[in-house]
């Protein structure tokens, strides 16, 4: 049953996913679940995973600088740092994206912050499933440049 509700649900998502200017759909699908997620009052501040790519044998230093900056300019404390070899692959593969999964889906945090979207995904397809998974907890995701929509 369970199965089949999800299933009709992203039937229902794709029937409405715009053909043309794509990114601006994920764009403001990201803003949507960012103020969904915003709605829930907290007693404390939000805890925010600090989450950069780098090069192999690169320096992550200057992009986990910027991402740490985003979240102190919003008062929300960084909660974990987590880094993964920029490469071409899905996110759940990259162990560094998989944990940053694991702790917002167990509640140690409220969202996670990357430099921009690509640190997700360079594919549509996966970026709008790793904003819908973000979007049904809801927790945050914070990018230090924003999407550009075609």
């Amino acid at each position: 049953m369970d199965k089949d509700n999800e299933r009709q649900s992203w039937v229902r998502d794709i029937a409405l996913r715009p053909l043309a200017n794509r990114g601006l759909y994920l764009k403001k699908k990201r803003e949507q679940n960012n103020i969904v997620a915003l709605e829930t009052p907290l007693k404390r501040k939000r805890r925010i995973i600090a989450y950069a790519l780098t090069e192999t044998g690169g320096q992550v230093d200057h992009a986990m600088a910027s991402v740490r900056r985003l979240i102190e300019e919003h008062d929300y404390d960084v909660v974990h740092e987590l880094t993964d070899v920029h490469a071409p692959y899905e996110p759940l593969t990259r162990p560094g994206w998989a944990e940053a999964r694991r702790l917002v889906s167990m509640g140690f945090a409220d969202g996670i912050a990357v430099l921009n979207r690509e640190a997700v995904s360079v594919h549509d397809d996966e970026y709008e499933e790793e904003l819908r998974w973000l979007g049904d907890r809801p927790a945050l995701l914070l990018l230090v440049i924003q999407e550009t929509a075609p």
